[in-house]
């Protein structure tokens, strides 16, 4: 169990409300009962960490609370939060992501777009470090997948491709689960990134799907396979054109 053990509101407001919406559980402790047995790691702010007497205790110095959570629950586990971290992308327009620590599952999500994962993988590097960094990314998606895979190079960060033709599903979550729990191949260099007329045409469907009644131009097409716009807004630019 984790413990909450903070007087800083503000921090144990935006705590608490991380904990639920990723359904882990913790009990609130208060300074003037004792720790109850369940409780294997407390969090609390670097100005209240004196006043715990307690061994395994997160303090928290600012930042992204979500990290801090993953530590927690690798000291949860009685894991070192300073060993490998493995994180599994399974790309596409919303592109999902599963993280494990040591083995353990640390969280799964989706990402808003390619440049939302590569700003995730940022704040995991910078914490850890880049050494204790791989990043296994599945082979789909392909103009995704390179745009992630260019912007992380530029970060020395290790890169591995995946075959996730025995991991597809419905969930991207769960595809990135099994691609971050198999190895791929190296990344060695920088990748393609130019649609090709197959992915355009591909696009131009979806966006067909999406509308109900709009086929997106070929440009637009291009730029929602680059990233350059979303399409959402690619559907509307082309509404527009035809009014």
């Amino acid at each position: 169990m984790i413990g909450v053990l903070t007087s800083n509101f503000s921090f144990y407001y935006e705590l608490i409300t991380s904990l639920k919406k990723r359904e882990m559980p913790f009990i609130s402790l208060t300074f003037h009962q004792p720790i109850p047995p369940n409780v294997k790691v407390i969090i609390t702010t670097i100005e209240e960490r004196k006043k715990i007497n307690f061994e395994n205790v997160l303090a928290y110095k600012g930042g992204d609370i979500g990290i801090l959570i993953d530590k927690a629950i690798l000291m949860r586990a009685g894991e070192n939060a300073s060993k490998k971290i493995i994180i599994g992308i399974d790309p596409g327009l919303t592109p999902g992501l599963a993280v494990f620590g040591n083995g353990i599952l640390l969280r799964k999500f989706l990402a808003n777009g390619a440049e939302d994962v590569v700003n995730f993988v940022a704040l995991y590097a910078k914490e850890w470090g880049r050494e204790n960094l791989i990043v296994r990314i599945g082979h789909g998606a392909r103009l995704v997948r390179n745009r992630i895979i260019n912007l992380l190079r530029e970060m020395d960060i290790c890169i591995e491709i995946v075959d996730e033709t025995s991991t597809t599903s419905a969930d991207d979550t769960l595809s990135a689960f099994s691609i971050a729990r198999m190895s791929g191949k190296l990344v060695e260099k920088e990748m393609v990134v130019e649609p090709k007329e197959g992915e355009i045409k591909d696009i131009q469907r979806k966006s067909r799907i999406v509308s109900g009644d709009i086929t997106i131009s070929k440009s637009l097409a291009e730029k929602v396979l680059k990233g350059e716009i979303g399409m959402e807004e690619a559907i509307e630019k082309q509404r527009k054109k035809l009014h």
